[in-house]
C-alpha cells in the first residue's frame, strides 16, 4: 500500500528506538502530525508501525460515510473548496489532495475513510494500542456505523470515543455496551466521575498521582493523560516521567517520538 512508502518519508525526519513493555501507551495526536499530514494514512499508519496509538477525528460525508479529517471545512488540510465535509460525497472527498499542504512528498495523499483506518489497525498492529476517536460532525446513522465498524474489526477493547455530548454517548453504549466512552476530566471532577462510573476511559487533563491511578484501576477503568498541543510546555520530560511513574495507562501527545526517546535514555 502507498502508506508504506510514506512511512519511509516520515522516518527520514527522526531517529526511532523500539518500544518496551510496561510504559504508558503513547497516543499520537492526529497521528504523527509533526512528521506527516495529520489525520491521513501516513500519519496514522506510522503510529501503528511504531507501536503507538493515535487520536483521530471523524465526520460523516454527504452520502453518510465516515471519513477522517480534523477540520469541518475542507480548506486548510486539503486542496478542496471552502465547504464543509458534509456537503461532499465520499467519492468527491477522495478526489482531494490531503498531503501537499504539508510537504511535496505527500502529494496525492487522500482523506481516509474510518473503515480504511480500522482495517489498517486490525491488520498491522503488533500489540496493544489505543485509538482515541474524536467524534465531530457525524449523523445518527454514522454513530451506528462507527460502533459496528469498531466491533467488526475487533477493536472494542483498544478504542474509545470522546468529545461527543451525553446523548450521543448513551446512544453509542446502547448500540453495543462494550463500546467504550471517554471524556476529558479535570482534577476537580475526578472523584465525582470515578464514583459515577459512567466513563470507561478518563482522559485526564492533569498529571495523576500513583494513588489516583491505583483508584482508577481498582474501579477497572482506564486513565490517559491528555497532554496534546504543540506549545513548549507540552514537551516537558519531567511531566512525561511523572506520567510513567504514576502508572498512567497512556498519554495523548504531539511528541510521542521525543517522549519514547527520553524514556529509553533513562534506562
Amino acid at each position: 500500500m502507498r502508506y508504506r512508502a510514506m512511512f519511509a518519508v516520515c522516518l527520514s525526519f527522526v531517529w526511532i528506538l523500539p518500544s518496551a513493555g510496561g510504559e504508558p501507551i503513547l497516543i499520537g495526536h492526529r497521528g504523527l502530525l509533526r512528521h506527516a499530514p495529520e489525520n491521513t494514512m501516513p500519519a496514522l499508519a506510522t503510529c501503528i508501525e511504531l507501536s503507538f496509538g493515535f487520536e483521530l477525528d471523524v465526520y460523516s460525508s454527504r452520502d453518510n460515510q465516515l471519513v477522517v479529517i480534523h477540520n469541518e471545512n475542507l480548506q486548510g488540510t486539503t486542496n478542496g473548496p471552502n465547504r464543509p465535509v458534509r456537503e461532499l460525497t465520499v467519492a468527491e472527498l477522495k478526489q482531494l489532495d490531503a498531503g501537499s499542504w504539508f510537504h511535496p512528498a505527500f502529494k496525492g495523499v487522500r482523506i481516509p475513510t474510518f473503515e480504511e483506518v480500522l482495517a489498517m489497525v486490525s491488520r498491522e498492529k503488533r500489540g496493544p494500542t489505543m485509538i482515541a476517536i474524536n467524534i465531530k460532525g457525524i449523523t445518527l446513522e454514522g454513530e451506528r456505523q462507527l460502533v459496528s465498524m469498531v466491533a467488526e474489526h475487533g477493536l472494542l477493547s483498544e478504542s474509545f470515543a470522546f468529545d461527543q455530548d451525553d446523548a450521543c454517548s448513551r446512544r453509542l453504549k446502547a448500540y453495543n455496551p462494550a463500546f467504550r466512552i471517554g471524556q476529558n476530566v479535570g482534577r476537580k471532577d475526578f472523584d465525582r466521575q470515578l464514583a459515577a462510573g459512567d466513563l470507561d476511559v478518563l482522559l485526564l487533563t492533569f498529571a495523576p498521582t500513583p494513588e489516583e491511578m491505583s483508584r482508577v484501576h481498582q474501579e477497572k477503568r482506564v486513565a490517559l493523560f491528555n497532554f496534546s498541543g504543540s506549545g513548549p510546555d507540552r514537551r516537558n520530560p519531567a511531566i512525561w516521567d511523572r506520567i510513567k511513574e504514576a502508572g498512567c495507562d497512556g498519554m495523548l501527545t504531539d511528541f510521542p517520538l521525543e517522549c519514547r526517546l527520553h524514556w529509553r535514555n533513562q534506562e
